[in-house]
């Protein structure tokens, strides 16, 4: 056992990419010698199980009873219920390839979740409904969405206790197990409120978000000033949000659909302006509330119990 673990999940489906393309990229690139690599097996084929248990990783069973964005949680608490992991990093695979070392990342600020926050903000809002959070924690939810940058959850890593502990989260918190969404919902609230280090944007760089634009040349990506991108997460639930052709670890691989791309980018410009916005809504709205709050302190200042009836009225009337 090493000190540290990457854990990731898939199925049949998505397997030969796992296999051909993400672990392929992670072998070559990054230096996996304190490493232990996990794949959360959710219905991979024998060859595939196969294949990965005899090149270094383990293979861990899991019950495909929901969506795996959301299940992998349960069993990743379980993976560090029974091994004792310094560093944890929980990655997508089906659609992340690695072209830089990623080891140096498990070394730095260790006592802290790290994650790289998006340049453009997603429409995650659309996930925080009854469907699958209560009532009051839609509300604090939807405060940390506004307020804060987001946080893609296809690639972060913390500290094994802490990792555990934001599985135990997600879990509480999540009303069903069964669809793709409210897992980013959560992971951003869990970094935001217990604190992270935020991660150089290459580092899950997620392709339809991302300010910077790309070149390709010979399947490598690079940023427009020729660095080569860490880690390129091709993003997107389905394949209409995805803006790369035959996306993978190759030179025969990575085409632009640049219609998509600028498409893309104008949507996520136009979300991102909506939150700023809402944002500077909410922080006008307490700054009034606060005002009026010590404004009506003044006034019934020589009238205690009044204060307090008032002060607690209209503590209520600005929740509303």
């Amino acid at each position: 056992m090493n000190t540290n673990v990457i854990i990731t999940a898939s199925d049949i489906k998505y397997g030969d990419f796992l296999i051909d393309h993400w672990y392929k990229s992670l072998k070559e690139n990054c230096d996996l010698s304190n490493i232990d690599v996990f794949v959360i097996d959710y219905g991979l084929s024998t060859a595939q199980k196969f294949y990965l248990e005899h090149n270094g990783v383990k293979v861990f069973k899991g019950e495909k009873d929901g969506h795996v964005v959301i299940i992998r949680f349960r069993e990743m608490k379980e993976i560090l219920s029974g091994y004792d992991y310094d560093q944890v990093l929980l990655c997508d695979s089906g659609d992340i390839i690695f072209q830089q070392d990623i080891s140096p990342l498990f070394s730095q600020n260790k006592e802290q979740f790290r994650a790289a926050e998006e340049d453009i903000k997603s429409p995650f809002s659309v996930f925080i409904k009854d469907e699958f959070f209560d009532t009051d924690m839609k509300k604090k939810l939807t405060e940390c969405l506004i307020s804060n940058k987001t946080i893609n959850a296809g690639f972060f890593l913390g500290p094994g206790k802490k990792m555990k502990s934001l599985c135990e989260q997600m879990l509480s918190l999540l009303k069903t197990y069964k669809k793709f969404g409210p897992d980013q919902i959560v992971v951003n609230y869990v970094l935001h409120e217990e604190g992270f280090v935020p991660l150089e944007s290459g580092y899950n760089f997620v392709i339809a978000t991302a300010r910077e634009f790309i070149e390709i040349k010979n399947g490598i990506f690079y940023l427009e000033n020729g660095e080569k991108i860490p880690v390129v997460h091709n993003a997107g639930n389905i394949n209409l949000f995805r803006v790369i052709e035959n996306f993978g670890y190759g030179k025969n691989c990575n085409i632009l659909k640049k219609d998509k791309y600028y498409a893309l980018k104008a949507l996520n410009k136009s979300s991102d302006s909506f939150y700023k916005a809402q944002d500077e809504i909410q922080k006008r709205r307490k700054k009034i509330s606060g005002f009026l709050l010590k404004a009506i302190g003044k006034l019934t200042k020589k009238y205690a119990k009044s204060k307090h009836i008032i002060y607690e009225e209209l503590k209520e009337f600005i929740k509303e």
